[in-house]
């Protein structure tokens, strides 16, 4: 929305996926494997992102990947959260 400053995602609000058509936003740089869930480590540009992810994601080491935000929480620059 106008006046956005900041965009919030949480994990519900990511959707990571392998690249396909030689489009990638990040690469993984490892799976860490925490029994039900999986945190899913992803370099993207010279940023880290840390998420988590399902226990039985496709998703391995090198993979490139898209990301793609699903109704992320927008905010505005006071920090309050714009609807």
């Amino acid at each position: 929305p106008t006046g956005t400053t900041t965009i919030g995602a949480r994990t519900e609000h990511l959707a990571i996926e392998k690249a396909a058509n030689g489009h990638a936003d990040g690469v993984v740089d490892w799976v860490e494997h925490l029994g039900d869930q999986n945190h899913l480590h992803v370099t993207v540009g010279a940023k880290k992102l840390v998420t988590l992810t399902d226990p039985d994601t496709p998703l391995a080491k090198g993979d490139r990947v898209t990301i793609r935000y699903r109704s992320p929480l927008y905010f505005g620059s006071d920090g309050h959260r714009l609807m």
